[in-house]
């Protein structure tokens, strides 16, 4: 419901910069203009992210590595899993994203991105029934008190979806929802799976 506007993702290019990456190197990509209104199917926004990140390694010359947070991380895997995209992504990190949908989805019922993200969705069993995708790696991190994702463990990938796929599920401690975007503790437990 956020979008590159909103301040957290200004918060998380700082972060990006003290570790050393270059201002040129950090690409934002908003799916709305007004916070609150970025309320579709993840999987229609997968179309919009898949074609965003094909652009952005086309134009760096590599594949690239994603930072996403709640419904952006479906988004993410949905480009991913579903678009084609993850030739040209390594690395996807998930910050309090539903990969088990969450209980909380059910306030926003009208929206089509509610809908799917209500547990055992046709959506949700969709992107979790066929497996994450080879090649890429991904750290989904999540928290126990998260308000958005409930039960707050359903920000994790299921554990099984690792068998043959390349990942973590990061429990950050006690951070809400926003918190884990913003704090420097959380990024600094994840920034080590960028590569």
């Amino acid at each position: 419901m956020d979008t590159g506007d909103t301040p957290w993702w200004d918060v998380i290019t700082g972060y990006l910069g003290d570790v050393g990456y270059d201002e040129a190197e950090i690409h934002q990509v908003s799916l709305g203009n007004i916070p609150g209104t970025t309320v579709d199917s993840p999987s229609e926004y997968g179309e919009v992210v898949a074609r965003e990140i094909e652009r952005v390694a086309d134009d760096s010359g590599g594949p690239v590595d994603l930072i996403t947070h709640s419904m952006g991380g479906l988004d993410a895997r949905w480009a991913i899993e579903k678009e084609s995209a993850a030739d040209y992504v390594d690395d996807l990190v998930t910050l309090g994203s539903p990969h088990q949908g969450t209980y909380v989805s059910y306030v926003g019922l009208v929206t089509a991105g509610g809908r799917d993200m209500i547990p055992r969705s046709t959506m949700m069993d969709e992107l979790n029934d066929d497996g994450l995708a080879d090649g890429v790696e991904y750290t989904a991190v999540w928290s126990h008190i998260d308000e958005l994702i409930v039960p707050s463990s359903y920000a994790s990938i299921p554990e099984y979806m690792f068998q043959d796929a390349a990942g973590r599920n990061v429990n950050s401690g006690y951070q809400e929802h926003i918190q884990l975007v913003a704090d420097r503790h959380v990024f600094d437990q994840y920034v080590q799976y960028l590569d």
